[in-house]
Order: C-alpha cells, then sequence, then structure tokens
C-alpha cells in the first residue's frame, strides 16, 4: 500500500542558482579540450542573390589557419536540415547549414574558417573574399503572397508553404446573428529571445571509436541528436549531445543550429575539436526570430455584449526556411488555436498563412503564437466594450466559460481540462483593486494625466503530447519525455530527466518532486539534466512541458520504485505485499509498526541479497519510463495594468502589474513567481521596446544592442501576484505549465492600457508602442 503521495508545495531554495550566482557554472565557453580548434563564420551581407565567386587565397595563407570551407567543399557529405509536416499543403525546404551556389537572407553562412584561436579564425574570415550577383528580395509576407512576387525557393512555385484553416464554422452565413461586428488588424513585430548566454557548441569527434560528442546551448538534446544523425549519417548511437549550464533559452535554442551541423562535420573531417561562440550580431542577426504576424480579425456580438462568434486570418513571415523540428506552421497553428482564449461562443472561423521570405527562419520564442490570442481576442473586446458603453470587466464576465463546463471544448479547438476563469477575474480585480485604480484614474484625468488600465484574461495550453502534435503533423516532435530514478547500494537517489534546464530551477523542481512521494530529503537527491548518453530519450524543454511531461515520467517512476520497494520487503518479511505500507521513506508492516525497514535497508537486499529473492524481484534499483501526456493541460491568468503616458515624452510608465495565475497544484511556488515575472518583463518589452527591423532590401537595420532595445530594470515594475490553484484532471499530480504565462498576457494588457490612457480604440494595432508611435496615435489618430 502507498499512502504518502503528497502535493506538497514550499518555496525551497533553487539549489542550482548558487554557484551560478557565485560563477561556478560551466557554460559552453567555459568547456575547454585538449588541441581545441576555433571557427568563424563568413555570412551573406545580401538578403537573396548568387554567390558567384569565393577567393579563399588571403585566408588559408594566414599563420594559424587550418582550413577555409565553403558549400562545395561541405554540402556533398552531409544532407540539408529538412523537417517534414504531415500536411497536405505544406511545403519542404532544404536548408544546407553552409550556402552552396545561392543565400537567401542576410546573415546565412557562406564560408567556415578553422584556426588555431578565435582571433585568428576571425581575421581570416575578414580577408574572404565573396562575390554576389544581387537578386530581387522578398521583404514582407504581404508581398510574399502576391502573385507577382520573386521567389525565394523557385522550385516551391510559390512563397506560401503552409496553409491551414480551422474553426467549427467556415461558413459565414453563421455569422448573420451578430448585431453588431468589430474589427482589428493587429501587427506583432519580428522579435527574438535574448538570453544572456548566446548559442554555442564544441564537437569533438573520436575517429577510434567513431563517436561524436557534442556540448552545446540545447534545449533539445534528444531531437537535436536525431537531426544531427540524420544531417551527418551516422547512427544516433554514434553521437552525444551535452547540454551543460545553459543561460536561457525562450525558445530559440529549440531549433537545429546550422553551426551545429557545420562545427560536428568539420569535427570529424579535421579529427580535432572545434568550439564556437556566437557573438551578440550573430545571435541578432542570423540566430531564429519569432512573431511577424498580421492577423485581421472581425468580432461579432449581441447589443447586450454577448460574443457571437469570431473570423480571423493570420499571415506570417517565416523567413527563408523550415526550422527543425516545429517547422513554419508553429506560428500559425499556434495562432489559431489561442485566438477564443477563455471565452464562450459558437461560431469560429480562422485561416492562417507561413510565407517564406528573405529574412532569418523563425523560430520558437516564448509564447510562439499564443501571444497573439490576446493581443486580437482582448483588443477586440475592449473595442467593444466602448462601442456599447459595457465595463470591460463587465463584459468580459459575461462571456467567460463557467467552471460547470469543464472539460470545456474551445471554439477554437482545443479542450480545456479545468479552471475557474470568473473567480480567477474576480481575485485580480480584488488585489488591483479595480475600482480603486478607476477612482486614481478619474482623478488623475481632471489632472490633466494620461492614465490607462488594462486587462486581459487568456489561457496557455501546455504539456501537449502526441495528440496534439500529430493533429499539427508535427512528426519531427515526439512528444513523450522520459525518466529514471534509481537508488543505490547506500539509499543514494538519483533522477535522469530528458528535460533539460535553462536557469528554471528544474533540478530543484524534480528533486522536490521524488521527495514528496519517496519521503526523503531533496538535499540527498541528484538530478541529472541534458546528457543524451545518461538521460532517457524525451522531447526536451519548450512550450511548458517540462513540469507535465518530464514530471510526470518521474513521478510514474517513483511510484514504481516503491512497489519494488514493497515487493523487496514482502519478499525479506515473507509476507504478502497488502500487509506493507510505505510512508515517509520507510517500508512499515500493517501488523506491527514498530517493525520497519528504512530504504537504505532495502537497498543493501536489492544489490547485496541476505537471502534469495523470488524470480520476479530483479536485481538492483533502476526504474526508467517514458511518458506521453495524454492531452494538452490548460493554465489561465488573468493581467491587470495601471500605466501613466507622460505628456511630455509620450514614454508609458507601468505604474503597478496585478496577476491572477492558476497553474493547478504548484511544487515550488518561488520558483513559479520568478517564472511569471521574467516572462511579464519580456511581454513589456514586447508591448514597448522590442522590434526587429529589415529595410525593402532584406538588411537588418537594427542588429546589435544599441538599437534593438531590451528592458532593463527601469522598465521592469513592480509586479504584484496571486494565485489559485485548480488541479488538472489529466495531468499526474494535477499539474499544468506556466514558463510562458507572463509573456502570453503582458503585451495585450500594456497595449489595451495605452490605449485607455489615450481614449482611443485604434482599428490597427502596431507593435511596440514606442513614444513616437503613441505621439501620432493622440496626435494624429493613426499610425
Amino acid at each position: 500500500m502507498i499512502s504518502n503521495y503528497s502535493n506538497t508545495t514550499s518555496s525551497l531554495l533553487c539549489k542550482e542558482q548558487i554557484p551560478l550566482l557565485q560563477g561556478q557554472g560551466c557554460y559552453i565557453d567555459d568547456v575547454t579540450l585538449s588541441n581545441m580548434l576555433h571557427i568563424a563564420f563568413v555570412r551573406s551581407p545580401y538578403a537573396h542573390a548568387h554567390i558567384t565567386n569565393i577567393n579563399t587565397t588571403t585566408a588559408k595563407a594566414l599563420p594559424g589557419v587550418v582550413g577555409v570551407f565553403s558549400g562545395r567543399d561541405i554540402c556533398s557529405y552531409i544532407k540539408p536540415i529538412r523537417p517534414m509536416l504531415d500536411n497536405s499543403s505544406f511545403k519542404a525546404t532544404d536548408w544546407y547549414p553552409i550556402a552552396q551556389n545561392k543565400v537567401r537572407y542576410v546573415g546565412e553562412i557562406v564560408a567556415a574558417i578553422v584556426a588555431s584561436d578565435r582571433y585568428i579564425a576571425e581575421d581570416a574570415a575578414e580577408n574572404v573574399i565573396v562575390e554576389y550577383d544581387p537578386l530581387p528580395v522578398v521583404s514582407s509576407a504581404i508581398e510574399g503572397m502576391s502573385t507577382n512576387s520573386p521567389l525565394v525557393h523557385p522550385k516551391l512555385k510559390s512563397n506560401i508553404i503552409l496553409h491551414t484553416q480551422s474553426g467549427l464554422d467556415k461558413n459565414d452565413k453563421a455569422f448573420t446573428s451578430a448585431d453588431l461586428i468589430v474589427k482589428g488588424k493587429f501587427q506583432h513585430p519580428r522579435v527574438t529571445g535574448i538570453p544572456i548566454e548566446t548559442c554555442g557548441v564544441i564537437a569533438k569527434y573520436k575517429n577510434n571509436t567513431d563517436e561524436l560528442a557534442i556540448w552545446t546551448s540545447t534545449q533539445i538534446p534528444h531531437l537535436l541528436r536525431d537531426a544531427l544523425s540524420e544531417s551527418l549519417n551516422m547512427h544516433v548511437n554514434q553521437i552525444r549531445v551535452i547540454a551543460p549550464d545553459v543561460g536561457g533559452g525562450f525558445g530559440i535554442k529549440m531549433q537545429a543550429l546550422p553551426e551545429e551541423v557545420i562545427v560536428s562535420y568539420l569535427s570529424r573531417y579535421l579529427l580535432l575539436p572545434i568550439k564556437w561562440t556566437q557573438d551578440r550580431m550573430e545571435n541578432l542577426q542570423a540566430s531564429f526570430h519569432s512573431r511577424d504576424a498580421i492577423v485581421e480579425a472581425k468580432l461579432l456580438a449581441k447589443s447586450d455584449g454577448s460574443i457571437v462568434g469570431l473570423k480571423a486570418q493570420a499571415i506570417c513571415d517565416v523567413g527563408a526556411y523550415n526550422a527543425f523540428p516545429l517547422t513554419a506552421g508553429l506560428e500559425p497553428f499556434t495562432i489559431g488555436s489561442a485566438l477564443a482564449g477563455p471565452y464562450k461562443f459558437a461560431h469560429y472561423s480562422y485561416e492562417g498563412y507561413a510565407v517564406a521570405t528573405n529574412k532569418c527562419p523563425m523560430g520558437a520564442y516564448r509564447g510562439v503564437g499564443f501571444v497573439l490570442g490576446p493581443m486580437v481576442m482582448e483588443g477586440l473586446l475592449d473595442r467593444l466594450s466602448n462601442k456599447i458603453g459595457m465595463d470591460p470587466i463587465r463584459l468580459r464576465k459575461k462571456n467567460l466559460a463557467q467552471p460547470t463546463e469543464f472539460p470545456f471544448q474551445s471554439p477554437a479547438g482545443p479542450v480545456y481540462d479545468s479552471g475557474n476563469y470568473p473567480a480567477l477575474l474576480d481575485l485580480a480585480q480584488k488585489e488591483a483593486p479595480y475600482s480603486k485604480w478607476r477612482d486614481l484614474q478619474a482623478k488623475g484625468r481632471k489632472e490633466g494625466k494620461m492614465l490607462g488600465i488594462g486587462i486581459s484574461c487568456f489561457i496557455e495550453m501546455t504539456g501537449m503530447g502526441r495528440d496534439t502534435y500529430r493533429k499539427r503533423g508535427m512528426i519531427n516532435v515526439p512528444a513523450f519525455d522520459g525518466a529514471k530514478l534509481q537508488i543505490d547500494k547506500n539509499g543514494h537517489v538519483a533522477a535522469f530527466i530528458s528535460t533539460p534546464s535553462q536557469g528554471q530551477g528544474q533540478k530543484t523542481t524534480f528533486a522536490q518532486l521524488v521527495s514528496n512521494v519517496l519521503g526523503v530529503s531533496p538535499d540527498v537527491i541528484n538530478v541529472h539534466l541534458g546528457d543524451t548518453a545518461s538521460t532517457p530519450y524525451g522531447s526536451g524543454t519548450f512550450a511548458s512541458r517540462s513540469l507535465v511531461s518530464g514530471g510526470g515520467a518521474l513521478l510514474q517512476a517513483t511510484n514504481m520504485m516503491i512497489v519494488k520497494l514493497i515487493n523487496l520487503a514482502s519478499a525479506h518479511w515473507n509476507i504478502e505485499t497488502d500487509k506493507i505500507q510505505f510512508k515517509n521513506g520507510t517500508i512499515i508492516r500493517s501488523d506491527n509498526e514498530s517493525d520497519y525497514l528504512p530504504i537504505e535497508y532495502l537497498a543493501k537486499l536489492a544489490y547485496t541479497p541476505f537471502q534469495d529473492l523470488p524470480p520476479s524481484i530483479e536485481p538492483g534499483l533502476s526504474i526508467t519510463v517514458s511518458y506521453n501526456p495524454p492531452a494538452a493541460v490548460s493554465s489561465a491568468a488573468v493581467h491587470m495594468a495601471l500605466v501613466e503616458i507622460d505628456n511630455s515624452t509620450y514614454e508609458t510608465i507601468i505604474k503597478d502589474y496585478v496577476v491572477a495565475e492558476d497553474c493547478g497544484n504548484k511544487v515550488n511556488p518561488a520558483i513559479v513567481e520568478g517564472q511569471v515575472r521574467g516572462g511579464i518583463t519580456q511581454g513589456i518589452g514586447i508591448a514597448l521596446l522590442e522590434e526587429l527591423s529589415y529595410d525593402n532590401e532584406g538588411q537588418l537595420i537594427n542588429g546589435t544592442l544599441i538599437d534593438y532595445l531590451v528592458p532593463g530594470i527601469y522598465e521592469s515594475p513592480s509586479i504584484r501576484i496571486v494565485s489559485m490553484e485548480t488541479p488538472s484532471p489529466w495531468s499526474i499530480g494535477g499539474y499544468k505549465g506556466v514558463g510562458e504565462s507572463g509573456t502570453i498576457g503582458a503585451p495585450s494588457t500594456i497595449t489595451n492600457a495605452v490605449y485607455d490612457a489615450l481614449e482611443t480604440s485604434p482599428e490597427h494595432t502596431r507593435l511596440p508602442l514606442t513614444p513616437d508611435r503613441i505621439f501620432k496615435l493622440k496626435n494624429l489618430s493613426n499610425l
């Protein structure tokens, strides 16, 4: 009998962060191997061009240069990165890690220089002379969809590489019952994650064993190994991927990088280890970008504010190639599933397009298309509120799904497992408090101040398993995760999980999970992540899945371990298992609770038996589990912000920010709060500061952190977080993900607050809301 399962919540200190804060971490740039070479890349200054000649003579002559390699030297021996999507409209793209005859975006690699140190490699790169014949550029998705547009991939005969449709209604007749329509155009900028640690990779090939070891700052060690196996024509078991300490990922490190393939191939070719560390300009120019979507939507409603339906079209600029493993379908699929939010209505129609352009390829960034969900729906609700003269909170309450309706079928497709959205909105309203904010706003307006209140209610789908990815056709994502739990003969516990950390505190959280069930201190549980040689196969860390998927596997393994311990005790005592209890790390006889066996004793029994064990009990204590979450689980949140627009500078000042969060049962509330706070800060950056700007020739205009602004301590407001816990009936432990929630909700909340401060409701929303755009909104009534 197992009677100790616990959802114990405790804000334990995140122990893995202590060495990082003390400068004792081991990031990619800290790894040094004997005889290690360094690599630098020559990148295209053109967005679209034929390569007519590459002159490497001067570069090769520099002392310390080991070799200069072009596409002609490498591409015959490797396969392109070619993620697939099981969708009839999808068009695959062959992305060779190093360009052969043509470049398709600024920053695409055209040559690689290997040298004895990085300085020599960088100097040699400047001496490689590349001649180009420029081609017409596709500078936007709208342009790319036109019939006379140049083609990024002429063989595909179109720049539209995915077209998706979804919804419960695709017929306009379903919308005729509406009394009124509010429309909006919502333009989310191209952005990217800015981790403190940029990308990097070290590859070491062992010729005597034909094995390749790769250290890289990845979020997907096992999936990256799959991609490298395919591209390098090596067996999976010949490749080991190691993710050491990773200084932030935010999604941009969950794609296979061209550099990872090139460095691996050249290490195998030269029989020496090679290291590459990305600089910040490369990070902005040639790491994966995200969003860059335009959504045009119509919200249909009754005169009393009841929503009748939503009709939307999204056009996503996905850059030059499909990224592995999620493909260009990531944004259009996610946007389509997110637009309905927590609201109940009858009719929904959505079309999404992924359009190739001559820009850096698109990948994931925290929140992905879920950010567009509240940006569109909450923006339209505020427009509807203004149109019918109804308080925005009252309007939202009128349309929220009710707690008695779960599991709730969203009009946009997903099924929400559990929640209480009206209570969550009440919680946020009370914490602000909303009535006080309105009083402050009224008083401030009399004094000439521009004060505004923004509200956003939204859903984050988390812990998505095979069912979700199969429906999307994303065949390169296995969507399950693995965990191995071991107890050695001294009773020490070790856990190995397939979801690595990029600073989220996974080691502490997973140790707490095991501790809660096994009844031993988390301090004696060693958690191992990020190494394909020791962790079971799994999808990795993205889409707020680690606790639900990796944690689910770990909880299953822990409970199976307890069963084995009980079986060991049964054999030792020669009694039936139903007469044995497991409580707080100890095996106890039900008929005599003074007779017990600690885990340490049973561990010795398992490894060095004092008696013969039955054939049904294998020696040792090691359990490995693969776990596929049966369905995605839905977290929910309400964000509210009070902002002031400076009358002189038109700068947005966030006066107060409140979050009501429901992410199911919590393991470590402090870690959850840290995730939410960090996500909100990134969301504020999206709302007010961040945009990767390209000109009509496909040139990135703001490729440094001088020009691409990210929020600092000045822009990070005081954030008050309150929570409720609605356990998921569909996940082990009742857990839900929360890693992207802050970033999903903040942009729409800040946008609505700015519009409320300006007392305007424009049909065209274009982020970021920089001071110059706010000035135009206030004084010119258009962007």
